[in-house]
């Protein structure tokens, strides 16, 4: 056996193993569909170098290039599943058809200088288009995804040299061939393994939203908003800024609870915070402490304005319209406030606001106390 068809056999079976490791990928929600591309490109990548590992007739040729070609539209198929764009599936059809086709007759015409400035022109265009899909239009972009366009960005790099190298320089061309011949197995390995690194990533990050945010209501529960809370209040010390902490509490809750049901209180729950959701900007916390108590961080603002801030709350809370079937639900809360201070332990900053929470339910509710 040559080392060429060691070399062809070799790569070969790494990306029938990539395409077996794909198969294996799972998210939060099971299989992503978007991997059944990726994992039938390998597939097919993997049998067009077996092909290559052997003497074969022109048909054969013909067989190996348009499953590579296979492996490269499956990857566009797949990039615009993973950023959740909608395939245009008459560009994907036509576009491989048209691309197969000429690369056939090219093949069939034994003219493989014309089939390596059509993998010159075509491939790096794709991967733009794939570049751009991972680096612009994918919401959420993890390491893996940015990594990923770096690999498809050095392809381009690799297969425009190689084709201007064609015609500009033997010896330029032989080093790029050989280039490229080396980097095809990093490349097929990168593409499979920050493919499914990038879904482990989103897993994990999933995963990790899902163990700081309250279920039914969206917002931070109680341990995401005291990590949220010592961040943000590190930044206020280095940024000079006040900060205060508000705790409230809905009056009365269980007996909603007693009179209507849980999935009316569950409603009631959901109305407030899209209420005091409407009253934060986007540097304030807003975190579900437990049950029906909620926990507010008013970041660069002292106590004299938190106040004003929080009256406002509390008269958008009052004047709010909860509808329960034909039951008409009216809402108060009671308010405690405390200033976050560098000197003051946590602890102790949630303690003097709890204890202006108590202080306002024990001075006749659906009012604001503060705590110095």
């Amino acid at each position: 056996m040559t080392p060429e068809q060691i070399y062809f056999l070799t790569l070969g079976l790494l990306n029938l193993v990539v395409a077996l490791a794909g198969s294996r990928i799972e998210d939060l929600e099971g299989k992503p569909a978007s991997i059944h591309f990726l994992t039938f490109g390998f597939l097919a990548f993997s049998f067009s170098w077996f092909l290559y590992a052997f003497e074969i007739g022109t048909f054969l040729q013909i067989v190996s290039a348009i499953l590579s070609l296979i492996f490269i539209w499956g990857i566009v198929i797949f990039s615009f599943k993973r950023c959740e764009k909608r395939v245009p599936w008459f560009f994907i059809i036509s576009g491989f058809l048209l691309h197969s086709s000429i690369q056939s007759y090219l093949t069939y015409k034994n003219d493989f200088t014309a089939v390596l400035h059509l993998s010159g022109v075509l491939i790096p265009a794709l991967f733009l288009l794939i570049s751009y899909l991972f680096f612009k239009i994918k919401k959420e972009r993890n390491s893996s995804d940015t990594t990923l366009t770096y690999v498809f960005l050095i392809m381009i790099v690799v297969l425009v040299s190689r084709s201007v190298a064609l015609e500009t320089s033997a010896d330029f061309f032989a080093i790029t061939k050989i280039t490229s011949q080396a980097i095809w197995p990093a490349f097929s390995v990168a593409v499979g393994v920050f493919s499914f690194l990038s879904f482990t990533e989103e897993a994990q990050g999933k995963l990790k939203m899902e163990s700081i945010t309250d279920p039914l209501t969206g917002i931070l529960n109680r341990r995401g908003f005291i990590d949220a809370l010592k961040n943000k209040t590190e930044e206020a010390w280095v940024t000079n800024h006040k900060a205060t902490l508000v705790m409230f509490d809905l009056d009365h809750f269980k007996n909603i609870n007693d009179t209507y049901g849980h999935d009316a209180g569950d409603i009631v729950l959901k109305k407030c915070v899209q209420q005091t959701k409407m009253k934060l900007r986007d540097c304030d916390l807003f975190g579900r402490y437990g049950g029906e108590e909620f926990s507010i961080l008013l970041f660069g603002v002292d106590l004299r304005k938190a106040q004003s801030i929080v009256e406002r709350m509390r008269t958008g809370l009052e004047e709010m319209n909860c509808t329960y079937k034909t039951d008409e639900i009216k809402i108060t809360a009671s308010f405690g406030l405390a200033e976050m201070k560098e000197s003051v332990e946590f602890d102790e900053a949630f303690i003097k606001a709890d204890n202006a929470l108590y202080d306002a339910k024990n001075n006749g509710r659906n009012r604001i106390e503060i705590r110095l």
